[in-house]
């Protein structure tokens, strides 16, 4: 009988061990899928920079699934020997033992972020809506407009960094440095909270003038069904349809005004000087209406997503055995001299290289025979690629993946 009691409880154990095993390995590999995940997809991007400093195509692959089987496996063995009248004080004749062992086998389908629709994403400038949602998201403004802007009112921001490394730089060297002067004087403002950007509600006249007695009680429903209102035109007796738009908006409290950094702002950008309120529209939209071809609006022309990464990209150090063979862009200033990138993202973002694997490394891609990482202590570099990686994910995340052509079985 006490065989029987002990193969009972050892039973039991064996059973309860396989419950305990459940949600302590549920907890584990979720966390450990949720860092591979994040480290796999900041170091494809980080390859991919890399690819474009040396003129490289791109390639992004998309975790399409994660999923997992826990495989579990039970032994037991009896032994012992069988003695008639022992007696109570005979020593246990009954051997046992229990093996229970568990195996994770997980599956990750990739597919990669390519066609028609992904690439308009990609290749599409940014919208000011999308400026104005990184600002709310709480970036800083210079670091926002650096990084998606090619020029307001006609000052440029480094346009041709945007692209493939040129051979060339202009010889002026404010093709960035005055940009980049203001937006600093900028986020010197917003850290005083002497600035601040949103929207404003703003009616548009959206059709020609209309006699007011040709207006039929079914026109007035079907334009409020539509959010467009009639209006008299002053004492005309005539009416236009308006039409109520949300106009992005830029800010300065009236303490703001006489400062230094509103000067420089209002000078480097053309603007009326004393408003408290500039829009922002796309450059093309917005010409000079003022007094010496001074701008009323901020005429903002954006980059593509693509754009925003060559101009990254700009800052990736290179061996200077590759730019000798020919394998990277090797940049010229006006006097024949070799040309710094680093100056234009400076204070922005930089990626280091080095032959043997960083010690110190907050992303590393190995490439070429390289490592190329962004130091874990450059917390300016890494407050950029987060805000790279939150803007890859604005434009290409409702892009459609094509079919998985890639399943791995992960485990053995």
């Amino acid at each position: 009988m006490r065989g029987y009691i002990l193969l009972s409880v050892a039973t039991l154990s064996l059973l309860a061990s396989g419950c305990r095993l459940g949600p302590p390995s549920l907890r584990a590999s979720r966390s450990e899928y949720n860092r591979a995940i994040q480290r796999t997809a900041d170091e494809q991007l980080l390859l991919n920079l890399v690819r474009l400093k040396y003129r490289d195509t791109p390639l992004f692959l998309e975790v399409g699934s994660v999923s997992a089987q826990f495989v579990f496996g039970k032994s037991a063995d009896v032994g012992g020997r069988i003695v008639e009248n022992v007696g109570p004080s005979a020593p246990d004749i009954l051997d046992l033992g229990a093996v229970v062992a568990y195996e994770e086998r997980p599956t990750i389908t990739y597919s990669p972020l390519q066609g028609k629709e992904f690439v308009e994403r990609v290749m599409s400038p940014l919208t000011i809506d999308t400026i104005m949602l990184l600002y709310y998201s709480g970036w800083k403004i210079d670091r926002i407009l650096r990084l998606t802007v090619q020029r307001i009112n006609g000052v440029e921001n480094a346009m041709r960094a945007a692209s493939p490394t040129p051979g060339d730089v202009p010889p002026d060297a404010d093709f960035y440095a005055r940009f980049t002067r203001v937006t600093e004087q900028l986020w010197e403002l917003q850290k005083l909270s002497l600035l601040d950007m949103g929207y404003e509600e703003q009616e548009t006249t959206v059709s020609q003038a209309i006699v007011a007695n040709r207006v039929r009680g079914t026109d007035l429903v079907a334009a409020a069904q539509q959010d467009y209102r009639f209006h008299e035109i002053g004492d005309s007796g005539q009416l236009a349809l308006f039409e109520k738009r949300r106009v992005p908006v830029l800010w300065l409290t009236p303490e703001a005004l006489d400062r230094a950094e509103t000067r420089e702002f209002v000078e480097t950008f053309r603007l009326v000087p004393g408003k408290q309120r500039y829009k922002l529209k796309p450059a093309f939209a917005a010409q000079p209406t003022g007094k010496d071809g001074r701008f009323e609006e901020l005429a903002v022309g954006t980059r593509a997503l693509v754009g925003t990464m060559f101009y990254l990209s700009q800052a990736v150090e290179v061996p200077r055995s590759h730019i000798e063979k020919g394998f990277v862009t090797d940049t010229r200033g006006a006097d024949g001299q070799p040309f710094d990138w680093a100056k234009v993202t400076d204070g922005l973002f930089r990626v280091h290289c080095t032959l043997l694997r960083p010690a110190r490394a907050a992303v590393a891609v190995r490439y070429r025979g390289h490592w190329f990482y962004i130091d874990d202590a450059d917390q300016t570099s890494k407050s950029t690629f987060a805000l790279l990686g939150q803007l890859f994910r604005l434009q290409a995340g409702g892009a459609k993946a094509v079919e998985p052509v890639l399943t791995l079985p992960v485990g053995g």
